[in-house]
């Protein structure tokens, strides 16, 4: 007989050899964690289980924390986290009290408009000019790597001040 029809002989009569261990992928051991667990990874980061999904857990507040002053919207878009820090503001509560300035100076005739630019200018600019001060007291206070007493050396002896 055929060697395979020997094999399917034993295997309904229950008579077998070894068994062919099975080949494939083995995935990573899964953990069942209990709603509420805390637990730490090998990253150092901890998560809890919270609504039968993983969430991390940060010191840092979540985004959206803070609220529009005058809406009392939560600032959740990158565009209103970036007005939010100039103004306090969210992006379409920026554009209203910018249009309402332009439309008193056209109804008036006043310059609200124009004075608001300026003096958002000079912010700017003040805050460019102490960035600047900041960065030359750090160059004066730096250890200079040129040799001053070389330097005064070289240029006695090219004028001729120094006898050798």
């Amino acid at each position: 007989m055929g060697r395979n029809i020997e094999k399917v002989k034993k295997l309904i009569a229950g008579v077998g050899g070894k068994r062919t261990p099975g080949v494939g992928y083995t995935g990573k051991t899964i953990h069942m964690r209990e709603e509420g667990e805390i637990w730490e990874e090998a990253s150092g980061r901890k998560f809890t289980k919270v609504d039968g999904k993983r969430q991390q857990i940060t010191k840092i507040p979540p985004k959206g924390f803070d609220k529009c002053d005058d809406c009392e919207k939560l600032i959740l878009k990158t565009i209103d986290q970036q007005t939010y820090n100039r103004f306090k503001k969210c992006k379409y509560c920026q554009i209203d009290f910018e249009m309402k300035l332009k439309r008193e100076d056209k109804k008036s005739g006043t310059t609200k408009w124009k004075d608001w630019v300026k003096k958002q200018e000079e912010k700017r600019w003040e805050a460019v000019l102490a960035e600047y001060e900041s960065e030359m007291d750090g160059v004066e206070k730096a250890d200079s790597p040129f040799d001053d007493t070389i330097a005064t050396a070289i240029g006695n002896h090219e004028q001729g001040l120094n006898k050798i």
